[in-house]
């Protein structure tokens, strides 16, 4: 026997089968999706977040040399590290000595003794290839262009942290001083240190839909 599904049924068998699977999503805070998640609050006010020759114009020398903001997408459990370089060089080189996150005394090594090669050419914005956009004074990389010695060695990659691991007992609405110290050299320059300051925030996690656009 042939059974015919007519496009009306097969359309209530999708949006049967869509809030089926987002109401058994829904409760499943901790498995499907995080219980909580966090917004950091880059505290730092000489870092341009806007379109990199708009940062150029804007850098000053009190802008910092490297600068962070936290993503975690979609139902991810971890917080992808995200680092922007606005330096006063087109360097080839980054040499990372160690991140430490410092939080509540506690100092927390998520990265140690990692090379990234640089691009040193010039690009334009709107350029797909790798490289550093500049005013002529000051330059800007987006630091996921930076390639590591060995992608499959993860412990030599840009940090992902799962931060309940890191912030717990914390409650919606709780909101905290967090700190990035970052210890590293360009290309053969001396060590820097740089410590980089937020205010986070705690929600309560929600789940994210596959269907939403």
């Amino acid at each position: 026997m042939v059974i015919h599904i007519t496009g009306n049924k097969l359309l209530c068998f999708f949006i049967i089968f869509y809030f089926g699977v987002s109401r058994m999503f829904a409760f499943g805070a901790g498995f499907f999706y995080p219980r909580l998640i966090f917004e950091f609050d880059n505290i730092e006010k000489n870092f341009y977040w806007g379109p990199a020759d708009k940062a150029c114009d804007f850098a000053t020398d009190k802008t910092p040399e490297i600068n962070v903001i936290f993503r975690q997408p979609g139902n991810s459990f971890k917080a992808e590290f995200w680092p922007v370089f606005l330096t006063k060089k087109n360097y080839s080189n980054l040499y990372i000595n160690k991140i430490i996150y410092i939080y509540e005394e506690k100092e927390i090594i998520t990265l140690e003794n990692a090379n990234f090669e640089l691009s040193s050419e010039i690009r334009e914005i709107g350029d797909y290839k790798d490289g550093w956009i500049t005013n002529g004074v000051f330059y800007t990389m987006n630091g996921w262009c930076a390639k590591p010695e060995n992608w499959k060695d993860k412990s030599k990659l840009w940090p992902e942290t799962n931060f309940e691991k890191i912030f717990k007992k914390k409650k919606p609405g709780d909101t905290f001083p967090f700190r990035v110290r970052i210890i590293y050299r360009f290309d053969n320059e001396e060590e820097k240190q740089l410590d980089i300051d937020f205010i986070v925030t705690t929600f309560k996690g929600e789940y994210v839909s596959i269907f939403a656009g």
